[in-house]
């Protein structure tokens, strides 16, 4: 399996837009989550399918990580369509609108309305405003100035809330490094999770949110779930071990309160 191609691996084009390959990946993903499995061996191989699928996923999804990829394959993007592709045709002229009498000042044809714009035309047009004020915020992001970066985040995700799951994750990132909201940093990271359910970055982003806000339990299940994904991920194993030993010490903290003779003292 890992000899085949990141785009044959996800049964996809090597043209095929990001919502094609992201559709795709959970597609293949939600079959493959070791919860599913019917026998521990099952579960092995399903999570070692798994990896491999979401390694290709994780290149195919980021613009430079793909255009790398695509040049080790010698993959060029098509500039123009295909040939067996008819040409759009030019829209037909269109009659000029009937004369109303008395329609205008100086009784001439009167002024056509302007057209409604569409539902999808507005969509496309708060997309690209997110797109291009998220792009704006990176270089920010980038630079370690959360502050001005901050409100590019909000207005790309005020324009465009169901489609990129890293405008939410950036936001609630933001949020941390500022100390803004606590608790509209733990909803964006949610909701970043939520648009893109399988990536193990979003997820290991939401646990040291909620480590940060105090919230470890949901820390911990979130580690936890990171390692049914990817069982050799040292970052989740590192954050549950560090868990671990804060419960360990808060533990011997409140029986040395409660037996302060156990713990040496009288």
């Amino acid at each position: 399996m890992t000899s085949r191609d990141y785009y044959e691996l996800l049964g996809v084009d090597r043209h095929a837009p990001d919502r094609e390959i992201k559709r795709a990946y959970y597609n293949l993903a939600r079959g493959l989550h070791p919860d599913k499995a019917k026998s521990p061996e099952e579960a092995r191989g399903n999570a070692e399918r798994l990896a491999t699928i979401s390694r290709a996923y994780n290149t195919l999804k980021d613009p430079q990580k793909r255009a790398e990829y695509d040049k080790s394959l010698g993959v060029s993007q098509p500039t123009s369509p295909p040939a067996s592709t008819p040409a759009p045709k030019a829209p037909a002229p269109q009659p000029d609108p009937p004369t109303s009498p008395g329609a205008s000042p100086g009784g001439g044809p009167a002024t056509a309305p302007r057209p409604a714009i569409s539902s999808r035309d507005l969509a496309s047009q708060r997309a690209v405003t997110a797109q291009k004020a998220f792009v704006k915020g990176i270089e920010f992001f980038k630079t370690g100035d959360f502050k001005k970066a901050l409100p590019f985040f909000e207005v790309a995700v005020e324009n465009d809330p169901e489609s990129e799951a890293l405008y939410h994750l950036r936001l609630a990132q933001c949020l941390m490094k500022t100390r803004g909201s606590f608790t509209r940093a733990v909803n964006a990271a949610e909701q970043a999770c939520k648009l893109d359910t399988y990536n193990v970055e979003f997820k290991l982003s939401l646990g040291e949110i909620y480590e940060t806000v105090g919230v470890t339990s949901k820390a911990r299940q979130v580690y936890e779930d990171v390692l049914r994904w990817e069982p050799d991920n040292e970052k989740a194993k590192g954050r549950l071990q560090i868990l671990g030993a804060s419960d360990s010490k808060s533990s011997a903290s409140i029986l040395a309160k409660i037996f302060p003779s156990i713990f040496g003292r009288d």
